[in-house]
């Protein structure tokens, strides 16, 4: 799975659906986190993927998965 596939899931896909395809990730997101950082993908565009997400958009993920969690994850899809 690539970043922009976990993107356009949050487009379609119900929380507990997301939270079992991230299974295969470094850092599997729960029901609950999955619905945090829906509105947060929600803005995602494909600068994101040329360039990784805003610092300011790093910073809300990185409060609702910690930084850890996040830098292995923002490892992972190479952003």
């Amino acid at each position: 799975m690539d970043i922009w596939e976990l993107v356009q899931a949050t487009k379609e896909k119900s929380d507990d659906e997301i939270a079992k395809m991230t299974s295969s990730l470094p850092v599997q997101l729960s029901p609950q986190e999955v619905k945090l950082v829906r509105p947060i993908f929600d803005k995602a565009s494909i600068q994101w993927i040329l360039f990784g997400p805003p610092a300011h958009i790093q910073k809300q993920i990185a409060e609702i998965l910690g930084k850890n969690r996040t830098k292995k994850l923002f490892a992972y899809f190479n952003l």
